[in-house]
């Protein structure tokens, strides 16, 4: 293979992994736009709910979505500085 064609692989192995990147980056924001809907779905249910039982189910379910969340959004930032 000449230089010519070895530069063009090259370049299209690397686009295909920064197009792959920019699928996840795309996949993991559609994510956390549900995960942030489903936050304040359980934040008004909290407030509307009377039972401590059921409060104390409502509060464990948020901090797992707000975990995810965060953990989410780092993965994103790392990806961005890469």
């Amino acid at each position: 293979m000449k230089t010519p064609k070895l530069i063009n692989k090259a370049k299209e192995f690397l686009s295909a992994s920064k197009s792959k990147q920019r699928k996840e980056a795309k996949y993991i924001n559609e994510l956390l736009k549900k995960l942030k809907k489903k936050e304040r779905h359980l934040k008004d249910k909290l407030e509307k709910e009377k039972d401590s039982k059921k409060q104390r189910q409502v509060r464990k379910d948020l901090h797992v979505v707000f975990a995810q969340r965060k953990k989410g959004i780092t993965i994103l930032k790392e990806m961005k500085k890469k």
